[in-house]
């Protein structure tokens, strides 16, 4: 027979993975998403192809985030790490991830420099190549950009701001967060009837089921501290049907997805700290 923990047993034996949830056992943090509605207009095509920008700007409406779900994984984070800690060990988001879900760059070069202009036309033909209301801008420059640095470093900080009990509220690219969640633990992943598409987050764009999903903070931690150990998905982009949809020009430099590295987004730095989680890559 099965046994339902009760709340103060979940909260102890999951305590080693866990210290701050016997602070805060109930918290749900508030989530925000930003979801582009229809696709972008073809008048733009070309410049978001140039800028990099072209594949997470199909990704459309998205998907309705799960707040207990995230919340649940940033119990897990550590700050010192960017790494979360679970029964299988030390996993995290890369930027392997960041490429292949978003279809951002992250090859490139850091997105910084000074912010105390207040000329935003020099700013935007600085990163982008062009100033908005012109149209005969170089966006080949913003190209050459690492986006998809800018992304992880500002989920990472966010997911240490989150930690302090108090704190009601995260920011970031919570979709990223959840979509990875989905691909790793398939305990945790609604059923999709449709073939995988590029970039990957836009699997969960398609009519999904969620039954016999948990709906609750104490069921995800539960099956969390019991399942993970053992069905941890280390390489789910190897599965033939994922590797299918992913186009060549993501595979010419795999190396840079766990190079240890800063990732810049102006007076953000913050560690991929890739060296933690080497069997994500297969190594």
């Amino acid at each position: 027979m099965k046994t339902r923990l009760c709340k103060r047993d979940l909260v102890a034996t999951s305590a080693k993975y866990s210290p701050r949830r016997a602070l805060c056992p109930d918290r749900v943090l508030q989530c925000y998403i930003r979801n582009i509605f229809g696709p972008p207009s073809p008048l733009i095509e070309n410049y978001l192809r140039e800028a990099g920008f072209w594949h997470v700007a199909t990704i459309g409406w998205g998907c309705k985030l799960d707040p207990k779900l995230i919340s649940a994984l940033i119990e897990r984070w550590r700050l010192e790490t960017h790494t979360y800690h679970l029964p299988c060990r030390e996993c995290t988001i890369t930027l392997e991830d960041v490429h292949l879900q978003l279809g951002l760059p992250v090859d490139g070069y850091a997105v910084t420099g000074s912010t105390s202009s207040t000329d935003w036309g020099a700013i935007c033909y600085e990163l982008l190549g062009a100033i908005p209301d012109k149209t005969n801008g170089d966006f080949r420059a913003a190209g050459e950009l690492s986006w998809g640095s800018i992304v992880l470093a500002t989920l990472y900080k966010e997911m240490c701001g989150a930690m302090p009990p108090n704190k009601a509220k995260i920011g970031g690219c919570l979709s990223l967060l959840q979509s990875w969640a989905r691909f790793r633990f398939l305990f945790l992943r609604p059923r999709v009837d449709h073939l995988y598409t590029f970039p990957l987050i836009t699997r969960w764009n398609y009519l999904a089921s969620y039954v016999r999903l948990p709906t609750s903070l104490e069921d995800i931690w539960l099956l969390l501290d019991q399942r993970s150990e053992a069905e941890f998905q280390w390489t789910p982009y190897k599965d033939p049907a994922i590797r299918a949809v992913i186009l060549d020009e993501f595979f010419q430099n795999p190396n840079v997805w766990h190079v240890k590295v800063p990732l810049v987004n102006y007076a953000t730095v913050e560690m991929h700290q890739s060296d933690k989680v080497l069997r994500q890559f297969g190594l």
